[in-house]
């Protein structure tokens, strides 16, 4: 088996090396009482406890379900029910194919606290026992402990077992921590293995352009190789042309970011506008004071939901209007309302139908007006690998109050139209809505959605979730290394050329945990090209 180490925060981990002699168990579902509850057990006398634990005189089939009694150690005592833990299903995954990729076991147990503390006391109380110890003798492993397992110590196996890379594991660790599907789905693709098959696909063509380079350097003055040649051209070629292909994966990365923090969204109007109380049905509880008293709402109120399957932070501000008529505090609160819509990716603005106070018109339409010619801009500057323009903010009117026209089917048309006009808004982005009705806000949740979906600008791409480990080894090792790499391969000079792609390579093994060893290289150098001919 392949040993080396791999550097993960500071700490030397070893892969490869058969060093996991303990047996570890945890309460693998969450604590409390609940209906059932799973034990995990994974280590060398894992399959021998279950045999104690069942009082089996052979071990347990593997990967068969079987409904068995659990039996704690024997006691003296009056009562044989005392004996009795709980029934449970039991299940049997011998090494290698397992999660951690050593013998595996799970009790499915009734989820009381006292049942699934018996059962542990139990499973402790096996792993000490004195034949047991004479078991581990035969086996070199005397003295390896039964012990409750560290935080994460099953996925930490399954890594250094070669069960799982780091993309996968930070992918499960996403997979448990996902709230919304937007997130989840960000996080199969990396626990699933799709990220550790493009990364290994990506890591295959730099070691295929590594060794062309390798061969170019020993074997030119033989005459087989020289930096005029085509198969020099195609390396640059492919370089280039992975490059993009990683440019446009880290883009994807940063925009999928947007959706997996969670989409800022801000309400805007002015006051008594219905801000609050669309808050309230968007939120479905009452988040926010609603009065028909104007500046109500005089500092930010931020809540966060899920909409559509997307995490969404949602704020509402205080009522936009005149200077002169507002205090020192309702002024300091439309100071930070026009702060929040500013920083927000989606903005809507809530205008009445009815307008009670024409007075605030003119403040919340150059507001509106100011926030189209600033662009969503999340990435800083300095991070972004490919500079795409930064997407124009979405605004939406929420055209409320629609409940007190007169004649909403002669008056609505006219004020879209004639909304749509002095905003420069299209008539499709403005919604009609009763907040006190509940008419409207449905199709304007929809089209939120929507919003959602275009604005990471990621087409039918699914998001793409990456820790910032990733990310900064794609931005600070691997796109520097090729595009150093292309710069000495224009000036013909093969050897600094060769050192950037074998870097590029190495910072890609960094990614997933597997290192980059010259055998590598000289492996596809002698399977691609006759050298001894």
């Amino acid at each position: 088996m392949v040993k080396y180490s791999v550097l993960i925060s500071g700490i030397i981990f070893r892969r490869g090396l058969s060093t996991s002699t303990s047996t570890i168990y945890a309460l693998s579902t969450a604590p409390g009482r609940a209906a059932l509850g799973v034990i995990r057990l994974s280590g060398p006398r894992s399959s021998r406890i279950l045999q104690r634990l069942t009082r089996s005189a052979k071990p347990s089939p593997p990967r068969t379900a079987s409904l068995r009694r659990l039996y704690a150690p024997t006691v003296a005592t009056s009562s044989p029910a005392s004996e009795i833990l709980d029934d449970a299903l039991t299940l049997f995954f011998p090494a290698p194919k397992s999660y951690t990729g050593e013998d595996v076991v799970e009790l499915h147990v009734h989820g009381g606290r006292a049942v699934i503390n018996a059962v542990m006391d139990a499973v402790r109380a096996y792993g000490r026992e004195p034949e047991d110890d004479k078991l581990a003798g035969e086996t070199g492993e005397v003295g390896a402990p039964v012990r409750y397992a560290d935080p994460g110590e099953f996925t930490r196996r399954a890594y250094a077992n070669f069960r799982m890379d780091l993309t996968e594991v930070e992918g499960v660790g996403g997979m448990i921590d996902a709230e919304t599907e937007m997130q989840r789905v960000a996080a199969i693709s990396s626990a699933g293995g799709y990220m550790r098959r493009l990364y290994n696909s990506w890591q295959a063509e730099l070691l295929e352009i590594s060794a062309l380079m390798a061969a170019i350097i020993d074997f030119s003055e033989e005459g087989y190789f020289d930096t005029s040649g085509s198969l020099f051209h195609d390396s640059i070629a492919n370089t280039s042309k992975l490059l993009c292909s990683i440019q446009k994966h880290s883009y994807q990365i940063e925009r999928s970011e947007i959706l997996l923090s969670g989409v800022k969204l801000a309400l805007l109007g002015p006051p008594n506008a219905g801000k609050s109380s669309l808050l309230n049905l968007l939120a479905r509880r009452d988040a926010a004071i609603v009065s028909t008293t104007p500046g109500t709402t005089r500092d930010i109120v931020e809540i966060g939901l899920e909409i559509g399957g997307y995490k969404v932070v949602l704020t509402d501000t205080a009522g936009l209007r005149l200077a002169s008529v507002v205090g020192d505090v309702e002024a300091q609160g439309i100071i930070r309302a026009k702060k929040a819509s500013a920083e927000a990716d989606v903005v809507i603005a809530v205008i009445p139908a009815v307008m009670e106070d024409p007075g605030w018109h003119k403040v919340v339409k150059d507001e509106i007006l100011t926030l189209q010619e600033i662009g969503v801009d999340n990435i800083s500057n300095n991070y972004s690998l490919d500079p795409m323009p930064s997407p124009q903010k979405t605004i939406i009117v929420a055209l409320n109050k629609t409940d007190m026209l007169r004649d909403p089917e002669r008056e609505l048309p006219v004020l879209v139209s004639q909304i749509s006009k002095e905003l420069n808004i299209v008539e499709d982005s403005i919604f009609p809505i009763s907040c006190t009705e509940g008419e409207g806000v449905d199709k304007l949740m929809q089209d939120l959605v929507k919003s959602f979906e275009g604005l990471a600008n990621l087409g039918s791409d699914a998001p793409i979730g990456a820790s910032l480990r990733v990310q900064e080894i794609i931005r600070n090792d691997v796109v520097p290394s090729l595009q150093r790499f292309l710069e000495h391969a224009q000036d013909d000079d093969v050897v600094f050329a060769s050192e950037e792609i074998r870097y590029a390579a190495e910072a890609i093994g960094r990614i997933t945990g597997e290192t980059t060893a010259i055998e590598d290289v000289l492996g596809v150098v002698f399977s691609r090209f006759c050298v001894g001919k």
